[in-house]
């Protein structure tokens, strides 16, 4: 987890800059059709994929070279002939019917990454499996820099929307060139429907689950996109990328815990309870600096015409915390336990309370009722997955309570100042959020805020384990 997240704030600097550079390029609406693009694409490749690599990963033993050849041929089959279709369509059959639709032209370019995360995706699986990480964390940052390189220089060079639609397959084929660059011996794809059959059936179970996340971002910008329009989407995509440090987080939890939990045995009821307080504490400070400080940031940082972001941000904060430790880690130990039942019925709950809610709300409160949505989804999501869990799971539940509490205090506390939002105002901000939620945290969760710095020296280069 330390090599997944590290990666990620490693490369936070260089998405931060190019997310800065692109606000002034681009505008709200083209954030909002290229987060529609990247939510039908992320879609497509799960379906796609029918959740083949979970079921190599989780495969007693180490799944022989002829079923990685034909698990990756069998994915190619899948993809590569959708991605051609549709590109066809966008850019000759639609033309020569005198229709053009940006829309559909984006969608087209941004599916195209689809078979060339199929290439790679047996090797990620067996990386996972084997749980060298330092390697997986190689792929996706390679992944991170060509897709912000990309995007940064066609934007300059006046791209619009198609900068970032064109960075998807760009930045995906990096990966997957380094993904088979690092495997230990290159497979040259094969179809074998009889070899890759025995693996579907899980398969398919864990797809229903990931089609359902990720429907949950698609069914959100759509339906924001369809009931307040493009610039409204827009800014719902910019606060999903505010939000990428409990985004990575929860991404590298559910990664790691799941080959880990099953392999645990009667450990996994505590890990888990244990992963869900340490997760909640490492996504509360950042979180509750986010929201405390997001008017001066966006002002400062973005420009005054991304100001409406701040409502999604301040009331959206708590569907990340959640989303992040209760969901990840819950959801790694149903899958382990064999039942994602639950994950399944809490996520689909979580989509229904989520779009209704953003349906009625969206009208009379606009980006504020986004937010409240969120939350209110995810609060019905984590009630269904705490719930029936062992004592040991619902202990870090309790911590996760008190994290949120903190948070929302520490935040609060710089909402209430009524600061300019200038680069003072964001200093001030900044400060007094961070000082009331360590002062809270020192005070009601002391142990785990010093179990927490231990395990972070631990994890610096030289320190003795």
């Amino acid at each position: 987890m330390t090599l997944l997240v590290g990666r990620t704030l490693g490369f936070q600097l260089l998405t931060a800059g190019v997310t800065v550079v692109l606000a002034r390029l681009l505008t709200p609406a083209d954030y909002g059709l290229f987060a529609i693009a990247l939510s039908v694409q992320l879609v497509g490749q799960n379906v796609a994929e029918l959740g083949l690599p979970a079921a190599l990963v989780r495969m007693p033993e180490a799944p022989p070279a002829d079923l990685q050849a034909a698990t990756t041929g069998f994915l190619l089959a899948i993809t590569l002939p959708v991605a051609l279709l549709l590109l066809f369509v966008a850019f000759a059959l639609l033309p020569a019917l005198d229709i053009y639709s940006d829309t559909v032209r984006v969608i087209a370019i941004t599916l195209a990454a689809v078979p060339i995360y199929a290439t790679r995706a047996v090797p990620m699986a067996m990386m996972d499996r084997e749980m060298r990480f330092g390697r997986v964390a190689a792929v996706e940052a390679a992944d991170t820099i060509g897709f912000n390189l990309f995007a940064l220089a066609a934007a300059l060079a006046g791209a619009g929307v198609f900068s970032l639609a064109g960075a998807v397959p760009v930045g995906a084929t990096l990966g997957a060139f380094l993904a088979w660059l690092t495997q230990r011996g290159a497979l040259i794809p094969r179809f074998n429907l009889e070899r890759v059959r025995p693996l579907i059936g899980f398969g398919s179970r864990v797809s229903v689950l990931g089609v359902l996340y990720l429907g949950r971002d698609l069914g959100y910008v759509t339906v924001i996109g369809a009931l307040g329009g493009a610039p409204m989407a827009g800014f719902y995509g910019m606060a999903k990328r505010l939000f990428s440090f409990p985004t990575a987080l929860a991404a590298a939890v559910a990664r790691v815990m799941l080959p880990t939990l099953s392999q645990s045995g009667e450990e996994r009821p505590a890990r888990t309870g244990r992963m869900l307080g340490q997760i909640a504490l490492a996504c509360g400070l950042p979180l509750a600096l986010v929201a405390g400080a997001i008017q001066p940031f966006i002002s400062v940082v973005l420009g005054d015409e991304w100001l409406p972001t701040s409502e999604i941000v301040l009331y959206g904060s708590l569907a990340m915390l959640l989303g992040a430790s209760v969901a990840a880690p819950i959801n790694s130990f149903c899958l382990a336990e064999g039942n994602p039942n639950r994950p399944v019925i809490a996520i689909a709950a979580e989509l229904v309370a989520g779009f209704l809610l953003t349906t009625v709300l969206i009208g009379p409160l606009n980006e504020v009722g986004v937010g409240v949505a969120m939350s209110a989804g995810a609060v019905v999501a984590a009630v269904i997955l705490i719930a029936p869990t062992s004592q040991l799971v619902k202990t870090g539940a309790w911590k996760l309570m008190r994290v949120a509490a903190i948070s929302f205090l520490a935040a609060a506390a710089a909402q209430l100042l009524d600061l300019d939002n200038d680069v003072i105002g964001l200093l001030i901000a900044l400060g007094v959020s961070g000082v009331v939620w360590i002062a809270l945290a020192l005070a009601f969760l002391r142990d785990d805020v010093m179990r927490a710095f231990a395990m972070g020296r631990s994890l610096m280069p030289g320190t003795a384990r």
